[in-house]
């Protein structure tokens, strides 16, 4: 049941050892640490420190009400519980242990490890005062790396969230003719999920995807109507035990008498599909994420087309967004996440968008993980347009090549 939270914790205590970290210390309360769910699985409701240490020891100090829940998970070395005061019990515990440093969930970049409050960080502090005299660290170097390197578990779940996500795309796909509104199409995505028993892997609930005819924006489907000779946007993702997927793609609704698209939106497909290539090609373990961003990048400026206006692609795991390195351009507002180096067992999205003046716009996202030597796709590549015919007979044999 905590397999995913025994891998992590391994995880862990090699990076304490690499980093010469001697304890590692959460402080929290009603699961209010977003490392809880990946790290023990197990969370408190009154406050709890849970503690592990680069000699492997995995300690766990709670109220006597959460203790049942931890010593089960059989993830700790000890359980220990308190009567009422957690201050005793941390103070003693720290001067057992007796560490030179100790992390703490602290980040002014990385939201994921930025877990403990400005209220709790000066609370521990005064309560360690008298006992500890070394250095507070922040864990961002490691808990980073341990949320972005997926384990053998992690991937088999992301994976599966991958084949879920594009079984409901084919289904989909051979529902939708023009006429609809983008919510109509959004909402043939809700029965499937219903059929797979998934949710919605951005707010873990039966919602709509994101479709887009125009206004290309992040926001939900609206009420524009699909005509024959549109290019439409669908992002997409779902949950699954845990972990997500986060694959988009665009169809073309092909107009009356039509079997190909236009040439310029052929040769806008094309270079998309390219722009993927060259970036996936330059993914491997000690390539940096704006080296990988400039493979895409540099490849439509050298077309004349646009630059991508946003990174070329980000981590997926538990979140859709899972923090960590980015694959894109070394803009302030990305901060240092596009100079982290790939390392085996990251899983990310490639998604060079094109959007063009002339109205023709592209979103094609596939999903990845780095390899030793490079990368392996999760999901199938789109290796051609998707044409969408009201012609049901036409539309069937084009749905044919779309990979079960």
């Amino acid at each position: 049941m905590y397999q995913i939270q025994k891998e992590k914790l391994n995880q862990t205590i090699d990076s304490l050892r690499e980093l010469e970290i001697d304890m590692w210390l959460i402080l929290t309360s009603e699961g209010s640490d977003p490392c809880i769910p990946l790290i023990t699985g197990v969370g408190t409701v009154g406050p709890g420190v849970f503690i592990i240490t680069k000699e492997g020891r995995k300690l766990a100090l709670c109220s006597s009400i959460d203790a049942q829940d931890l010593e089960e998970s059989e993830l700790f070395d000890e359980v220990c519980k308190h009567t009422g005061s957690l201050e005793t019990l941390l103070v003693e515990t720290v001067r057992k242990v007796n560490p030179r440093n100790i992390a703490l969930n602290i980040s002014v970049e990385e939201h994921l490890a930025d877990g403990l409050t400005a209220g709790r960080y000066r609370w521990l502090k005064n309560t360690l005062k008298g006992v500890f005299n070394g250095e507070f660290v922040s864990s961002e170097p490691f808990l980073t790396l341990i949320r972005s390197i997926k384990s053998k578990t992690e991937i088999e779940r992301i994976e599966k969230a991958v084949k879920v996500t594009e079984r409901i795309y084919k289904r989909v796909f051979t529902k939708m003719k023009a006429g609809m509104t983008e919510r109509e199409l959004g909402t043939l995505f809700i029965a499937e999920m219903e059929r797979e028993n998934v949710v919605n892997g951005v707010d873990r609930s039966l919602s709509l995807p994101i479709v887009l005819k125009e206004n290309i924006a992040h926001r939900g489907p609206g009420e524009a109507v699909i005509h024959e000779g549109d290019l439409v946007i669908f992002d997409f993702s779902v949950e699954v035990d845990g972990y997500v997927s986060d694959i988009a793609r665009t169809v073309y609704f092909l107009k009356e008498g039509e079997t190909e698209v236009p040439e310029p939106i052929k040769a806008a497909f094309s270079a998309v599909h390219e722009a993927i290539t060259r970036a996936a090609l330059m993914m491997k373990p000690g390539v940096k994420g704006y080296e990988v961003d400039g493979a895409a990048r540099n490849y439509y400026v050298s077309l004349g087309y646009p630059e991508i206006t946003h990174a070329t692609g980000h981590q997926i795991g538990r979140d859709v967004h899972d923090g960590g390195i980015l694959l894109g351009p070394r803009w302030k507002r990305y901060g240092n996440a596009p100079y982290g180096e790939l390392k085996e067992g990251m899983v990310f999205t490639i998604e060079p968008t094109l959007f063009l003046e002339n109205g023709i716009h592209f979103i094609v996202e596939e999903n990845v993980v780095v390899t030793s030597n490079g990368i392996r796709y999760l999901s199938e590549r789109q290796d051609e347009l998707i044409l969408i015919s009201n012609n049901r007979k036409v539309g069937e044999e084009i749905l044919e090549k779309i990979p079960d």
